[in-house]
């Protein structure tokens, strides 16, 4: 058995060189590089190694080459990346585990808001709150688009309490199960047919956003763990979801 590792090709090598430097700050946004002539003889490669390596930092969005001009450093928007590859990565991914991922990952950022969260951000949930409901108690829409109103208010609301964890690892990987998350989301509010909604009205004191919010304000993560947990649970059900737990 060989057990020798294959030495990097010399394309791999400038590309990983160049995204060290960039990383680095070395070369920032909106800074031109060096020519593929001057790239080339400081690397000791021929044009067309470095030529190849700048199509791989320009296919995953890091750098940009004009005709004319020559290649610039992008401010790289990792949360587009993520989510722009997410629908394919993730595809056919199980209910259970989304289910998972937001009873872990959601419930600690929810935990990390409790601790972190500016006012500014709390501001912005509570506005995610109220337009959460707002698309909610709206029966004026026809079913199917008040489906996506509902569950992208839900979206951005959950989406929200990540960002306050202020931590970059979990942002990331909410960004990856974005798309996910949403059909998940759809497919359980389309659970609620207008017979149901007549029937019921969700109340201020059982929406469960609006009692997330307020209980991070509040810095009062037992509340806010109950409140999750009991939203997460709700998309289990497989008939009606439960009145008494909303997201």
């Amino acid at each position: 058995m060989d057990n020798r590792t294959s030495k990097p090709s010399a394309t791999e090598q400038v590309y990983e060189a160049l995204r060290g430097r960039i990383s680095s700050g070395e070369w920032r946004p909106g800074e031109r590089l060096p020519s593929e002539s001057e790239l080339a003889a400081s690397f000791g490669v021929n044009r067309l190694t470095v030529r190849m390596a700048l199509q791989k930092l320009a296919a995953l969005g890091v750098t940009e080459t004009r005709t004319g001009s020559g290649t610039y450093v992008l401010d790289f928007d990792l949360d587009g990346c993520l989510r722009a590859v997410s629908g394919f990565a993730l595809r056919g991914l199980e209910r259970k585990h989304l289910t998972e991922f937001r009873n872990h990952m959601e419930i600690e950022c929810a935990r990390l808001a409790c601790e972190r969260a500016a006012p500014e951000e709390l501001d912005e949930l509570a506005r995610l709150a109220a337009e959460h409901r707002r698309a909610w108690l709206d029966d004026s829409a026809e079913h199917e688009l008040w489906c996506r109103r509902v569950a992208g208010a839900d979206l951005a609301f959950h989406e929200q309490v990540v960002r306050m964890s202020h931590n970059s690892l979990y942002i990331s990987a909410f960004a990856i199960a974005r798309e996910p998350l949403y059909a998940y989301m759809l497919e359980s509010v389309g659970k609620w047919s207008r017979e149901m909604l007549a029937e019921f009205r969700l109340a201020a004191s059982r929406d469960t956003h609006l009692c997330i919010c307020e209980a991070i304000r509040a810095r009062d993560f037992a509340a806010c763990q109950s409140n999750y947990a009991a939203m997460v649970t709700s998309y289990t059900r497989p008939n009606r979801p439960g009145a008494e737990a909303l997201a």
